[in-house]
């Protein structure tokens, strides 16, 4: 009965002042649903990776050559490895990309061959892949993206289409399937030319990407093990001079990355939780500097230290509670209607927990200090105040 009584107590005077309440509750909702949307933020761009890594494949395989290269002719060697299923070489280039007046300033041209789409797990939405027979005769044609295609003709319609790589005229064989942009492979901008066709662009011809593609789950480390022995052993290549890199890995370094950022954010945000909490005592001291003489009065009726302490402490924490709530309401709608506009944002049940408790204890800490202050007025002083 007693701590029903207190609860009732409390609750009344901390509705005595509403503005004053609800001002020193702006600061909560505001740290408390910065965190929440901050740290789901973070966590949905983990998920969206997480997704589009699984489209593109786990079997799949990276090798990044800082020294060194390859020529065309060491593909059917790579192919032949141990544990390994298919390869392709990547060759980015650094061309212009237009049709007439139209220009498009996301293209990103890719030499390769007629692997690559198997390989990196693609998918035409129109027209064909590359063939060996455009890579052999040196053809000037290409597959493009999507976004590509509406940049330069305002649709995905582009099959026959001429456009112009570095002022250098390709027709248009075939429209990539949309998939998005991950880990560095832009579907949707890409331009992807025969390898030996790159050679009108400027290229050198040199490989220094792979990508290899696994003969399954369980043959992944084994073909990865191939190919770097291979690098190392068969083209004289320092280990310290390449790369080779499973999309498991390459996902495990980017969610380092994320942690490292989500927790930066979140530090960020606290910040704002401590300046509420130095508001929650600021606004306990107040009220115990205008109730010094009611202290007085229940110290005089038999209230003890104890029962002052904890009279201010549960209001204290009544209105961190209150804020708490309405940040952790707030958090949850803002993350709600990004993921309505697009943008990646999961509401981490821990992070709602921890929110629940970070405004527990902010109740306690910063309140502490006040109601310990209210407890040690002595009832005599306390009655003469005016």
């Amino acid at each position: 009965m007693k701590w029903l009584q207190i609860g009732k107590d409390a609750t009344r005077n901390v509705a005595r002042n509403k503005l004053r309440t609800v001002l020193t509750m702006l600061g909560l909702v505001i740290g408390i649903s910065s965190v929440i949307v901050l740290v789901g933020m973070s966590d949905g761009s983990n998920r969206q990776v997480a997704e589009q890594m699984k489209a593109l494949g786990g079997d799949i395989i990276s090798a990044y050559l800082f020294e060194g290269s390859l020529g065309y002719d060491d593909m059917d060697d790579v192919r032949a490895l141990p544990g390994v299923a298919d390869a392709v070489p990547s060759k980015h280039l650094n061309a212009s990309v237009s049709a007439g007046t139209e220009k498009s300033n996301r293209a990103a041209v890719e030499a390769s061959d007629e692997h690559y789409l198997d390989v990196r797990n693609l998918k035409l939405a129109a027209g064909r892949n590359l063939s060996s027979v455009d890579r052999e005769s040196k053809s000037k044609v290409c597959v493009i993206g999507g976004a590509v295609a509406r940049d330069l003709f305002g649709t995905t319609d582009a099959l026959g289409r001429t456009i112009k790589l570095a002022g250098d005229e390709f027709t248009v064989v075939g429209v990539l399937e949309e998939k998005g942009e991950s880990m560095g492979l832009n579907t949707e901008g890409l331009v992807l030319v025969p390898h030996q066709s790159a050679g009108t662009l400027g290229s050198d011809g040199k490989i220094e990407t792979l990508y290899v593609r696994a003969a399954g789950d369980d043959a992944v480390q084994l073909a990865k093990g191939s190919v770097s022995d291979y690098l190392e052993n068969e083209k004289g290549i320092s280990p310290a001079m390449f790369s080779v890199n499973t999309q498991d890995e390459l996902l495990g370094a980017g969610g380092t990355v994320n942690e490292t950022m989500t927790l930066l954010l979140a530090g960020i945000a606290s910040i704002s939780l401590l300046v509420a909490g130095i508001g929650v005592m600021n606004v306990m001291l107040v009220s115990v500097a205008e109730r010094v003489r009611e202290i007085g009065i229940k110290k005089a009726l038999g209230a003890r230290r104890g029962d002052i302490l904890i009279q201010f402490l549960v209001e204290a924490l009544v209105l961190s509670l209150l804020g708490g709530a309405l940040g952790i309401l707030l958090g949850m709608a803002l993350c709600a209607a990004a993921e309505y506009a697009g943008i990646p944002c999961v509401v981490s049940p821990t992070v709602v927990c921890v929110a629940a408790g970070a405004s527990m204890v902010i109740g306690l800490v910063f309140g502490i200090f006040p109601a310990h202050r209210a407890s040690q007025l002595h009832p005599v002083v306390a009655l003469r105040q005016e």
